[in-house]
């Protein structure tokens, strides 16, 4: 697939209200690649949220490398979907609290939570956390 192409096929893409998804070249660091962007809009997740149930809204985003160079339509759109699952399984580890302390076992942004929830699912890497959040 070309760039342009893939760049273009990503700027169509419709999910949640609020979520867009922009892309970019990313060819003059890596043959055949695109950057994908992923705005959407979640809820404060920082503990002393949880009590009251989250009610600030933030928009926050992620953004995420593809190879596109022997891609079809198809095979970009399911990257697009494992994008959007990655983002969904993010965000619930940081929402998911036990009472009365409200911790977060498996909280993304937390060496800690990142360890556990990497044990449990066969992975020594933690830098797939990395791609979220803005430093």
């Amino acid at each position: 697939m070309e760039t342009a192409s893939a760049i273009e096929l990503v700027d169509h893409v419709v999910y949640k209200p609020g979520w867009t998804f922009t892309a970019r070249e990313h060819t003059k660091r890596f043959e055949g690649t695109i950057v994908v962007r992923v705005d959407y809009p979640a809820r404060n997740s920082n503990r002393d949220q949880a009590p009251a149930g989250y009610p600030e809204e933030i928009t926050t985003y992620a953004e995420f490398p593809m190879v596109i160079k022997d891609c079809t339509d198809e095979d970009l759109y399911a990257a697009l979907l494992h994008v959007i699952m990655s983002i969904e399984e993010h965000e619930a580890r940081e929402f998911l609290r036990v009472r009365p302390t409200h911790w977060a076992p498996f909280h993304p942004h937390r060496a800690n939570g990142m360890r556990r929830w990497a044990a449990r699912n066969g992975k020594s890497d933690l830098m797939s956390d990395l791609q979220f959040g803005i430093a």
